[in-house]
């Protein structure tokens, strides 16, 4: 636990897990809120794609400005601005209108937000804390995961969705205190070219090693095709056939248990061959669908989910830290996240009318088969198994202090 010695990471985490917190209560309460007000699932899955709507449109930015200035200066910009966002649904929260605008805006905070944040994790670390910094980094965020929609839930379904705002605005809050401690190591950015150029970086970076955009194409996919699906179903699920929103908020607790899990293993787990590993674990999620269908195996499908899932991002984090320079950092993140995003909102936004059209069996039937069958196809490209290259170049090697994803 050698990464635990260290001060400014200890702040990273103890932010991190107030942030996910209220990462995770606010869609909760929106999605409680948008039901309350007799949305269908067309309009859940529409107001949820308003989040990705703003990845698409601000995440590479996030990514350039993350390499260009301080990334705590950006991470507590985008946090301050998400505050302020949530505290307006305290307002209003019967609108759907004002819930999407919501969604939008702090999804806009979050693609500046998290490529910094990621960036700035491994900038506080050296070499030797990477592996377990990693592997704590991920149980962090699967204790906040797991707080917040059993606790979203919770609250929601025992007040009301404002309420719900209200834990979330709290949750935040902590996590943009906590910021205000930490003393982020200098780090030299790249020569100053005009954006476009920097975002390009990103994206020659993730070219010239093919196995990180094979990953990266195959997680937007499973994205798109099967958890947002699932993120639609769900909530409806819990409500038709088990009369409440209960079922909503354990089973996305149960998925955090699951990666909590993932993280612990990973903490003492080296497989040789990590990216055969990941994408195994990838695949998992491919039960999801299918215990919405059969929901005897929601409370099975979704641990082992978020156990693969942790898996996964635990060993793609080691992958990649290890061979993008520091400096572009934050751009390959971005570019991850602005794939995630251009196909996500899709997957949200015609669920309901797929449902419509062919019933809400074939719809996760198809959502299984996506889940599983493109992690597994992956393994084989070349570098893939390994989540390394294959051109001969050597893993980047950095001084203590010098900047690397954890």
């Amino acid at each position: 636990m050698r990464a635990l010695r260290n001060h400014e990471f200890r702040i990273l985490l103890a932010s991190l897990v107030a942030s996910v917190t209220g990462d995770q209560l606010f869609p909760v309460a929106v999605t409680i809120a948008v039901l309350n007000a007799h949305g269908s699932a067309t309009t859940v899955g529409l107001v949820l794609a308003a989040r990705w709507a703003a990845l698409v449109i601000f995440s590479l930015f996030g990514g350039v400005w993350a390499d260009r200035v301080p990334r705590r200066a950006v991470m507590l910009v985008a946090q301050g601005g998400q505050c302020l966002v949530i505290a307006t649904g305290l307002l209003n929260p019967e609108s759907t209108q004002l819930l999407g605008m919501m969604v939008f805006l702090t999804g806009a905070g979050e693609a500046f937000y998290r490529p910094a944040f990621l960036a700035c994790l491994g900038a506080v670390l050296n070499p030797a804390e990477r592996p377990t910094g990693a592997a704590l980094n991920a149980v962090a965020w699967r204790l906040g995961a797991i707080a917040g929609p059993g606790l979203g839930a919770l609250l929601v379904s025992a007040t009301s969705p404002r309420v719900g705002f209200l834990a979330a605005l709290i949750a935040l809050a902590l996590s943009f205190v906590t910021l205000l401690r930490l003393r982020e190591p200098v780090i030299h950015p790249d020569v100053r070219r005009s954006a476009v150029r920097e975002m390009a970086d990103g994206f020659t970076e993730v070219w010239r090693h093919r196995w990180i955009g094979t990953v990266i194409l195959v997680s937007a996919a499973q994205t798109m095709l099967t958890i947002a699906p699932a993120a639609v179903v769900l909530p409806l699920v819990s409500r038709v056939q088990f009369g409440g929103d209960t079922v909503y908020g354990t089973a996305l607790s149960l998925l955090s248990v699951g990666g909590l899990i993932g993280a612990l293993v990973s903490l003492r787990w080296h497989p040789r061959k990590r990216g055969m590993v990941g994408m195994a674990g990838l695949a998992l999620y491919g039960l999801v669908p299918l215990a919405l269908n059969w929901t005897g195996l929601i409370y099975i499908a979704y641990p082992l989910a978020g156990f693969g899932l942790e898996i996964y991002a635990v060993q793609a984090v080691l992958g990649t830290q290890a061979e993008i320079p520091p400096s572009r950092l934050a751009r390959v993140i971005s570019v991850d996240w602005l794939t995630q995003s251009m196909f996500t909102p899709l997957g949200l936004a015609l669920t309901g009318p797929a449902i419509g059209e062919w019933g809400l069996t074939p719809v996760l039937m198809l959502a299984a088969l996506a889940g599983f069958t493109p992690p597994l196809l992956a393994l084989l490209v070349p570098g893939v198994t390994a989540f390394r290259g294959l051109s001969g170049r050597p893993p980047v090697r950095v001084r203590a202090g010098q900047s690397l994803q954890a």
